[in-house]
């Protein structure tokens, strides 16, 4: 069994109230909840801990306003763009999957500055 440390954090009462209602509707404790998060969370980051010739696959979600913006930032990226695909979701959201390749801290960089105009951004590496 793996040996759990216990130590306090402070978060904001919605995130608290967020937690454990999510807790709840999947049928597990806090703790465990706050454990899967963390983990996703360093797994997403470790990623970009060390450089490297990155390749994988970026989601993004965004409203179809900020579409100029968008692809304003993709021009800049160069090569890093290998594959494009857009769609429109049925609420109106515009819906890039990306699918780049380079060194890691162009990714982490093009991840963040899209990041800051999409409602969702995720980025998945490929397997090595």
């Amino acid at each position: 069994m793996t040996r759990r440390v216990r130590f306090g954090v402070s978060l904001e009462r919605e995130v608290y109230e967020e937690i454990t209602r999510l807790s709840r509707a999947l049928g597990v404790d806090r703790s465990r909840l706050v454990s899967m998060a963390a983990r996703e969370f360093l797994s997403a980051r470790l990623h970009f801990a060390r450089q490297h010739e990155c390749e994988g696959v970026l989601v993004a979600s965004y409203p179809s306003e900020k579409k100029g913006e968008v692809d304003e930032i993709l021009e800049r990226s160069g090569p890093l763009v290998v594959g494009r695909s857009h769609f429109h979701s049925r609420g109106g959201c515009c819906v890039e999957i990306l699918y780049l390749r380079g060194p890691s801290d162009s990714v982490w960089n093009l991840q963040a500055e899209i990041s800051r105009v999409c409602r969702e951004c995720r980025y998945v590496p490929t397997c090595a």
